[in-house]
Order: C-alpha cells, then sequence, then structure tokens
C-alpha cells in the first residue's frame, strides 16, 4: 500500500490549496491594473500632436511658396530654402509622432486583450480549485467518520491523489498565464522597437504595483518611462484598480448618465459631519496608518489599492451609506442603487464620488480647497496615503440625494 502523507497534515485544509494559486492571484491582480484605454488616451493625444505638425509643414510649404513667387534676388531664395528645411522637419515629426501613435494603440489593444485572457485562465483556476478542494473535503469527512482502517487509508490515499491533481491542475494554468505574459512582452517589444525603445525588466514592469509605470530606455537615447496607469491613480490591484477586487475596472467601467465635463466644484463651506470633511480631517496620513488605526472603517486590504475602501469609509462614517465596498464597480452600482445620481463635475456637491482614470480609480468631491480628495498612490513604494487630486481620466460623477447634502452644508 503507497505511503500517505501524515495523518494531521491530511486533516489541515488549509494544505488543500496549492501554492501555485498564490501566484495565480497575484498576476491576475496585477493584470486588472494594465489601463489600456488610457494608452489608448496617449495615442489619440500623439496623434492629434502629429496632425498639427503636419499643418506646420504645410503651411510652412505654402509659405515658401508665396516666398518665391512675391520675393526677389538671393535674399529670397535663402528664406525658400530655409521655410522648405523647416516644413520637412514637421513632417518628419509628424511621421513619427503617427508612428508612435500606431504603437501606442497596438500596446493598448495588447494590455486590454491579456486583461481579458489573465482574468479568464484565474478564474478557470480557482473554480477547479474550489471543484477539487470540495473533493477533498469530502474525502476527508469519510477518513475522519470511518472506523474502518481500509476506509481510512484509502480516503487518506484519495486526499493525497487530489492534492496532487490540484497541485498539477494550478500549475499548468500558471505556466499558461506565463505564456502569456511572455508573448505579451514580446509583442510590445515588436511595436516599440522601431521607436527605439524596449521594455526592461520584463512584461510585468509594465505594471505599476511595483513601480508606477512602465520601464523603457531607449537602444540610443534615454526617454522618459512610458506612463502604462494613466492619470493620478496607480496600476495596482484590489482597492486602487481591477473591476472585481476594489479599485478599479479601467477600460471596463460602464459609465451611464451624464458625462462628467470639464472644470472643477466651487468653494462651499461644509460641516464635519460631510465626507468630504472627514477625508480633509485625514489628509496627509497613508492607508496603512489609517487601517491600523481604526480611525475610519477600513477593511484591511492590501495599501496599494485602497481608493474605494476609503472613499466608502468616509460615506460610511458619515452615515451617508450603511454597507462597504472595495471595489470602484461594485460601490459605484451600490451608491446608484442608492439613488445616487451621475452630474456634471461643476454641479457635484461636497462627498460626490468622481470615478476616474479609466474607470479604475475612486475619489471624492472636496470643500473646493482641495476640490478633490482621495487615497491616491504617492507614496515611493506606490502605496498610498490620502491627498488632493486623483480626478485624471474622469468618467463618471455620482452625486448623492439632496436630503444628505443638506444636512451637512455650512453657511458661506
Amino acid at each position: 500500500m503507497p505511503t500517505v502523507e501524515n495523518p494531521s497534515t491530511l486533516d489541515d485544509p488549509s494544505l488543500d490549496r496549492p501554492k501555485a494559486m498564490d501566484d495565480i492571484d497575484r498576476h491576475a491582480e496585477q493584470a486588472k491594473q494594465l489601463k489600456s484605454g488610457a494608452v489608448n488616451q496617449q495615442a489619440k493625444k500623439i496623434g492629434g500632436a502629429g496632425a498639427t505638425a503636419g499643418n506646420v509643414g504645410d503651411d510652412l510649404k505654402a509659405f515658401r511658396e508665396d516666398v518665391l513667387r512675391g520675393w526677389d534676388g538671393k535674399d529670397a531664395e535663402a528664406v525658400a530654402e530655409h521655410l522648405s528645411q523647416l516644413s520637412k522637419a514637421s513632417y518628419k515629426v509628424s511621421d513619427k509622432a503617427e508612428a508612435a501613435r500606431k504603437a501606442l494603440a497596438g500596446v493598448s489593444e495588447i494590455l486590454a486583450d491579456v486583461k481579458r485572457k489573465v482574468a479568464q485562465l484565474a478564474q478557470e483556476a480557482g473554480e477547479k480549485d474550489a471543484e477539487n478542494r470540495k473533493l477533498i473535503s469530502a474525502a476527508r469527512d469519510r477518513k475522519n467518520s470511518s472506523d474502518d482502517e481500509n476506509d481510512i487509508s484509502s480516503a487518506a490515499e484519495e486526499i493525497e491523489r487530489l492534492r496532487n491533481l490540484n497541485e498539477r491542475d494550478a500549475n499548468g494554468k500558471k505556466e499558461d498565464i506565463k505564456r502569456l505574459l511572455d508573448n505579451a512582452e514580446s509583442e510590445i517589444d515588436e511595436l516599440l522597437k522601431p521607436l527605439g525603445l524596449e521594455i526592461e525588466g520584463g512584461f510585468v514592469e509594465l505594471l505599476p504595483a511595483d513601480s508606477g509605470a512602465a520601464s523603457t530606455s531607449a537602444s540610443n537615447a534615454s526617454p522618459a518611462p512610458i506612463n502604462m496607469a494613466g492619470g493620478d491613480a496607480p496600476a495596482v490591484s484590489s482597492g486602487g484598480g481591477g473591476g472585481s477586487a476594489g479599485g478599479g475596472g479601467g477600460a471596463d467601467y460602464a459609465a451611464s448618465g451624464v458625462a462628467p465635463g470639464g472644470g472643477t466644484p466651487g468653494k462651499v463651506n461644509v460641516t464635519g459631519d460631510n465626507p468630504a470633511a472627514i477625508a480633509e480631517s485625514v489628509m496627509g496620513k497613508s492607508a496603512a496608518q489609517l487601517i491600523a488605526s481604526g480611525e475610519l472603517p477600513m477593511n484591511n486590504v492590501p495599501t496599494n489599492v485602497c481608493c474605494a475602501n476609503f472613499v466608502t469609509a468616509c460615506l460610511e462614517k458619515a452615515g451617508w451609506i450603511d454597507w462597504h465596498s472595495d471595489s470602484v464597480s461594485d460601490m459605484a452600482a451600490k451608491l446608484k442603487a442608492d439613488g445616487w445620481q451621475s452630474v456634471p463635475v461643476s454641479e457635484a456637491p461636497p462627498g460626490s464620488v468622481v470615478i476616474s482614470n479609466d474607470g479604475g480609480h475612486t475619489v471624492m468631491v472636496g470643500d473646493g480647497d482641495p476640490p478633490f480628495i482621495g487615497s491616491n498612490n504617492i507614496n515611493p513604494d506606490g502605496s498610498q496615503s490620502i491627498s488632493a487630486g486623483g480626478e485624471s481620466g474622469m468618467v463618471e460623477v455620482l452625486a448623492p440625494p439632496p436630503g444628505l447634502v443638506e444636512q451637512t452644508m455650512g453657511k458661506n
């Protein structure tokens, strides 16, 4: 009869979960923070700059022709030659900008694809793990409820077999994710190569959970890093980014209602019971400090992903909600269910909730000084502290029902 594990380890359910699942979860949380929408926005901006440069080239070319028609002598030829060189330079800038636009648009597509596929693989791994652990639990129940030595031994062998099977299944999904990330890195390298850029630290370096930006280097120069996260929000997981786990949803966030528009809210006095005043009272404190102190009803989630955790804690302490969420998309859905309305940012009262960073971040409308406040990734290690800002890449602004606001408005 085969030798089985120590009986005491067979009775420990924590050992049923494969170690590879931790790596899968980490990859999944990081992939949630890939902001393909933000990269695509940068591509559009670069495309606009390229079009402008091309228009300048056209204008210079037309001016050159006017000079040749209306001027005489060597001075005219010299000016025309100078204008010709400037026109050619503008066209080169336009061509380079268009190449960069196409490259970034391609990177955006790759990031969106990777985000979707990693999430799918992680979901499949989680479902298989749950299925296997259910079988392991049943085998454990048989072992512990039987008085027959043969039944006990058979059930023990079954537990060990199922644990090994679960580990193999998880390792297989882990390798699938690793190949997916490696292939994405190669594809991005090919897109960036014509621009003289390359990924230095591997595909995971595109995830600001560690660095806050993509690490790139030119083969013949040293350009600034390409920020793959976008906005003030970090590229991090469950509370500061990632659709189901707390901070986001990125391009997956589906806004509904009124577009946020431009501008900022005006200066309004509020009482200490307003969520904005509560948020401002802890300005400068780190998410880690707030979680440890219990000053706000925040959940103990990773301190680089606390944006929704912080916003709902302020709303909860103010008595505006009676629930909590660490997910941007889940928080927004619950607020709308509670009667919160989508409004232009210029009409948003203090305590309104801003969905920013293409749906991957959330902050609160302040009292005007500052206009926005939230748990932002401003610390050197990528973790969050309470600070002004975080509204970049605004997707939607949700205002509370009027009755809530009126209770906490002071006199101007």
